[in-house]
């Protein structure tokens, strides 16, 4: 295990009653649209304790275990993007951020939809979008050398060796020396994880679950005036066991290419007919 630095930044914040993530700034999406735009906080750095090497991955990402303050989360960034060439510092922060966006997004949606339903007297499944936040790794001021931590993949050479214009657009505005970008969660323990959609594969479900996904696809797909589609969707159980509350995580988006299969394959359940959805 390492000790690390880290800064924040929230790009979404939703209630909950668990023990909420470490302090970060408060990003107010779009009240029209739901885009999410974000500044790195510029309060002090906390300390974390990261593990060396990963204990999960997935096709594009690893996940270790981090802790801040006495509390669980897992930490990732990707290493794999479908070719065989290393996931460069930037295209790892881009690709986070990327996703970061994405569930807040999904959950500026979801609480929409929600709302929706209630007044409709739709009756829906329980799901919320897992509460997270981007984080960078790095030193407390500009006078240490930064040595990037063993779970960054990236050697002190590697580092080093960078253009300057590459560090000059890692460099924060605040006391911290930016290099690596993590994106953390709460840590949610041996739970069952359960996938209703792929990349380009788009189910229908009977149950209530899968259909309250089915409908809420088709609500993100009919509210972003056809421009954007939710892909790769799956969910785990709530961090509170006596909750049946689901949580939406690792999610990507589609705003053009991808939405055509989704058009082409989703088959409306009856709670879109319940809704007046037109077939999508």
């Amino acid at each position: 295990m390492t000790s690390i630095y880290v800064e924040l930044v929230r790009l979404q914040s939703r209630s909950s009653s668990a023990t909420p993530a470490p302090p970060a700034t408060q990003v107010v999406a779009d009240a029209k649209t739901g885009e999410q735009s974000f500044t790195w906080t510029a309060e002090n750095p906390v300390s974390g304790v990261l593990t060396d090497v990963s204990f999960n991955k997935g096709k594009s990402k690893l996940v270790f275990k981090l802790t801040i303050n006495g509390v669980a989360y897992v930490a990732k960034r990707c290493y794999s993007l479908g070719g065989e060439s290393k996931v460069s510092i930037l295209v790892n922060r881009d690709q986070l951020t990327k996703e970061g966006i994405t569930l807040g997004r999904t959950n500026f949606f979801l609480k929409n939809f929600k709302q929706e339903c209630d007044s409709e007297g739709i009756e829906i499944s329980a799901f919320d979008v897992t509460d997270f936040a981007l984080v960078r790794e790095g030193t407390v001021n500009s006078t240490e050398s930064f040595i990037p931590s063993p779970a960054s993949g990236l050697a002190p050479s590697e580092y080093s060796d960078l253009l300057e214009a590459e560090k000059a657009e890692l460099a924060a505005d605040s006391n911290i020396l930016s290099s690596i970008t993590w994106l953390i969660e709460r840590e949610r323990g041996d739970v069952q994880l359960r996938k209703y959609s792929g990349t380009l594969d788009h189910p229908s479900y009977s149950d209530k679950q899968g259909a309250t996904i089915n409908l809420f696809q088709h609500y993100v797909y009919l509210f972003s005036r056809k421009t954007l589609v939710l892909a790769d969707i799956q969910a785990s159980e709530s961090h509170d066991k006596h909750s049946h509350t689901s949580i939406l995580f690792d999610l990507m988006s589609h705003r053009i290419n991808g939405i055509k299969s989704f058009v082409d394959q989703h088959n409306c359940v009856q709670k879109c007919a319940q809704m007046g959805f037109p077939r999508a």
